[in-house]
């Protein structure tokens, strides 16, 4: 039975919206009847060690990383190689272009499978500038059988330099796992929210790419005009540790105002943290289309995003939230003030159109749609 590989750096149960992405794009094709096997480095594995387990109808390879880039993408080749081999897979998907795109193509083409790539968005954002990216990112998308690119600039981007099609195949949402919940009064005491403060939310890794200069100076100046809280559903990564150390010297009042959560994989305590915030903020420098966004949007809450990536496909400014240009980011401070301003029934309207959005247009079967039309499509391809 011809079946899909998957490949890509991070799965569940690992972090971050690749690993969320691609398990949940396994999970579609397996219940679409595909015989899935999806291959993933976990940092729970020796490096170099091989593992396997079943789940979801998918059955997910393991790969302990090696220490050297070099011997990691070896490994996840020859690993794509032999499984494609072994299972008769006759389609090689590639999650995050500069990598796993690269080692599907490499993978497929020596079996003679056929490949597909999926640009995230950092992989083209970065790795057009980055000289140790650019050749991975150019091989995946000069041999991939079907590109594929999760925001419509970045589709169209990708092709103008590429002189190549890619296909628009956005993210999706579980609204019924995301769904609007009722202030919890009691989780709000436990974290310190006070009754009558605002509080800003933010849902990821915070770091230079999600616009942490920017939104931490922002929140600065909202503690001096009202009472305020941020909280921050997944914290700080490691190595903007000594930025945000910088904010605390700068602006001790501000910090002692940050709430920090660890990040909430369940779907129930996510929304009831949601919940708690009069309005989310995502202020990043470049983006795909990111699962936090639509989860919040799914939520009900209302959205602040920087016009960039797959923001602009799921925010129309004024209507399912409000989008502030990459050249208007010093205005942050006052757009956040501008929304928390406005009547709470007006907030409730954008978060309850922002529902409507998803609901409408990122729904899972959607989503499952479109690929297997891209894997019909690459199967196709003579």
């Amino acid at each position: 039975m011809p079946g899909v590989l998957i490949v890509s750096e991070r799965a569940l149960p690992g972090r971050g919206g690749l690993a969320v992405a691609t398990s949940r794009i396994a999970k579609q094709a397996a219940a679409r009847g595909e015989q899935v096997h999806l291959l993933a480095f976990s940092k729970d594995s020796a490096p170099g060690a091989r593992g396997r387990r079943e789940q979801d109808g998918v059955v997910v390879h393991p790969l302990g990383p090696p220490a050297t880039e070099e011997r990691r993408l070896m490994a996840l080749t020859d690993h794509a190689v032999e499984l494609a081999r072994e299972h008769d897979l006759d389609v090689v998907h590639g999650m995050y272009a500069t990598r796993g795109g690269y080692v599907a193509t490499l993978a497929a083409a020596i079996v003679g499978a056929r490949s597909v790539i999926a640009i995230r968005g950092n992989d083209l954002d970065r790795g057009l500038y980055r000289a140790a990216d650019l050749p991975f990112l150019a091989h995946a998308m000069r041999h991939a059988t079907v590109a594929t690119a999760v925001s419509r600039s970045a589709a169209e981007r990708a092709s103008a330099i590429f002189d190549r099609p890619v296909e628009h195949v956005t993210n999706s949402v579980d609204a019924a796992r995301f769904s609007p919940e009722r202030r919890d009064n009691t989780l709000a005491a436990a974290l310190g929210l006070e009754p009558d403060a605002a509080v800003l939310g933010f849902v990821g890794e915070l770091r230079e790419k999600k616009g942490m200069r920017f939104l931490l100076p922002a929140f600065a100046h909202l503690c001096e005009q009202r009472s305020a809280r941020l909280l921050l559903i997944g914290g700080l990564r490691a190595d903007a540790r000594e930025a945000f150390e910088a904010f605390e010297r700068s602006a001790p009042e501000a910090a002692a105002r940050i709430v920090t959560v660890d990040y909430a994989r369940d779907a129930d305590r996510l929304t009831r943290l949601l919940a708690l915030c009069d309005l989310m903020v995502f202020p990043s420098l470049y983006e795909g289309t990111p699962n936090a966004v639509l989860e919040a949007m799914a939520s009900a809450r209302p959205v602040l995003a920087t016009a960039v990536g797959g923001h602009t496909d799921l925010i129309t400014h004024g209507e399912t939230g409000a989008l502030l240009g990459l050249d208007a980011l010093d205005r942050l401070p006052e757009a956040i003030e501008e929304l928390l301003d406005l009547p709470r029934e007006e907030r409730d309207r954008l978060g309850a159109a922002a529902r409507a959005h998803v609901l409408e247009r990122h729904r899972p079967e959607d989503e499952s749609d479109a690929w297997a039309e891209v894997y019909a499509r690459a199967r196709s391809a003579s």
